[in-house]
């Protein structure tokens, strides 16, 4: 009975499932179109297939569609891709383009040049537009292109060439590094990198490197077993930056002052507490001039920190080292980017047995950058501070060490003081101890009009006897031991009466009987 009743029911329950298909079928079409949509969707290279919820089975339109194959080292996931139309090969006759020659123009010759190559719109385009713009319709003869930059390694796995002449600020004339060539030469973040370049295609964003020709200014292949900067060995600093110039003028009479009060050696970490209007911005100058007329092997950086435009002007007017700045104006993670770029660019540059020094100001103006965009930790110090927002700005200034390997790496920051904010009291007093050098300036000479305003009892080295000579320490102690005695005003004043009226500081130390 059981089985007569399923031979004949079962039958009957198909034909009605059928016939339910077919009506569904006639009067609601699109539902049988959907996975059809899907498939077309997710055809395109450019945007992953929709996600629709689970699906039980595999269908033929489910699969995500692979990638198109790179050309040489261009990976296509960098730059956005819509056609397939390539740009005319590079011509071995043709005169080379340089990406840096066209970056080192002013604005007015660019637009000039704009202008004479008939490009729409030039006048409403950002520099870094503009140098991209030029450089792309120059390249359309197949003329070989060149460029040159510090790489910056993103998350994905690729990366970017930054301009130091924007400060390292992502743009449309950036050059896209694939993954391939940093992984086969092991570049890190702050490698100054050389190299031909290849013109984007239709639809893409970026020059990409196909080929690297130096790095820091080194071939690739001795890139490769470099010792990494956290397994070099520190030691304390026991060569002289000597900032003495054979100049007369209130920057040379700066230089004799710090060398005899608070000298600075290769590897130094130290700190210039200022209040402000003492003359901090003044005395870095003095001290930049110094080492690139003295020091002309030094690689110098000058760090601007939520500083004023005109100031990173006349800085940059003024140094022959790279400056590099982030203005007031900017937000505090475009503060931190560029001092994380600096000091890897600084690392890397170390490895390779340089010497580097970076001029920061401020250190208190990075920190209050660094306690801005640091994740809440719950725990708040007095004025403000998150207990783990330090950390990285002490990272940065802890980086300043003599290598025994070769090489060193000198940080002189400024801290400012006196400034009202609890906050700048807490940060000058967590870096007080970390440095090895300490330089004061009282903000009573300043007013006065006395420069240098160089407290000197105040002021001082760390194991200065590494730095000077025997003959030089015995005095320098004895000018110590007479101004001590005296008011922080009338030692300054009579200090740098002395030294007037000497050309030297050798000539000074020599007239002490």
């Amino acid at each position: 009975m059981r089985a007569r009743f399923k031979r004949h029911l079962v039958p009957a329950l198909s034909s009605v499932r059928r016939a339910r298909r077919r009506l569904r079928f006639k009067f609601f079409p699109f539902l049988f179109c959907q996975s059809h949509s899907v498939t077309q969707s997710s055809s395109k290279p450019d945007t992953p297939p929709r996600a629709h919820g689970p699906s039980r089975g595999r269908r033929s339109g489910s699969r995500k569609p692979k990638p198109p194959k790179p050309v040489g080292d261009f990976d296509p996931a960098a730059a956005l891709t819509e056609g397939a139309s390539v740009e005319t090969a590079p011509d071995p006759d043709a005169p080379p383009l340089y990406l840096s020659d066209l970056k080192a123009l002013h604005v007015s010759e660019l637009l000039e040049m704009a202008e004479a190559e008939a490009i729409e719109g030039a006048h409403r385009l950002h520099k870094q537009e503009l140098v991209f713009a030029l450089l792309r319709s120059r390249a359309r003869g197949g003329r070989p292109i060149y460029g040159d930059g510090t790489l910056e390694l993103l998350p994905d796995g690729y990366g970017f060439l930054r301009s130091p002449d924007t400060s390292y600020l992502a743009g449309t004339d950036d050059i896209y590094v694939a993954p391939s060539l940093l992984r086969r030469l092991n570049l890190r973040t702050g490698d100054a990198i050389e190299g031909e370049l290849r013109a984007p295609k239709s639809g893409e964003r970026y020059f990409a490197l196909v080929r690297i020709d130096r790095v820091n200014g080194r071939p690739p292949e001795e890139c490769k077993n470099k010792i990494l900067f956290e397994n070099l060995t520190p030691l304390h600093p026991d060569s002289l930056f000597r900032l003495e110039r054979d100049t007369a003028g209130e920057d040379n009479l700066t230089s004799r002052v710090i060398d005899m009060i608070a000298p600075i050696g290769k590897g130094q970490r130290g700190l210039l507490v200022a209040p402000p209007k003492s003359g901090k911005t003044v005395m870095l100058q003095h001290i930049a001039h110094a080492i690139t007329t003295n020091h002309p092997e030094v690689v110098l950086f000058v760090l601007l920190i939520d500083e004023r435009p005109e100031e990173v002007t006349e800085m940059q007017r003024s140094i022959k080292g790279e400056v590099v700045a982030s203005t007031f104006d900017e937000p505090a993670s475009r503060h931190v980017q560029v001092a994380e770029m600096v000091i890897a660019k600084a690392k890397r540059l170390t490895e390779h047995k340089r010497d580097v020094v970076i001029l920061l100001d401020s250190l208190t103006r990075l920190a209050r950058a660094y306690n801005t965009v640091a994740p809440a930790s719950g725990k708040v110090l007095s004025g403000g501070v998150d207990s783990n927002a330090l950390q990285k700005p002490k990272r940065f200034f802890g980086a300043a060490r003599n290598i025994e390997e070769g090489g060193s790496l000198t940080i002189i920051a400024t801290a400012l003081v006196d400034t009202g904010s609890r906050m700048d009291d807490v940060i000058y007093e967590e870096f007080k101890g970390t440095g090895n050098m300490e330089l004061h300036l009282d903000r009573r000479l300043a007013e006065k009009r006395v420069y240098p305003a160089i407290n000197v009892n105040r002021s001082g080295t760390r194991r200065e006897e590494l730095l000077l000579p025997a003959d030089v320490l015995q005095k320098t102690w004895i000018l110590r031991r007479l101004l001590h005695g005296m008011d922080d005003l009338e030692a300054v004043e009579f200090l740098i009466t002395r030294l007037r009226a000497t050309k030297t500081n050798a000539d000074f130390f020599g007239s002490m009987r």
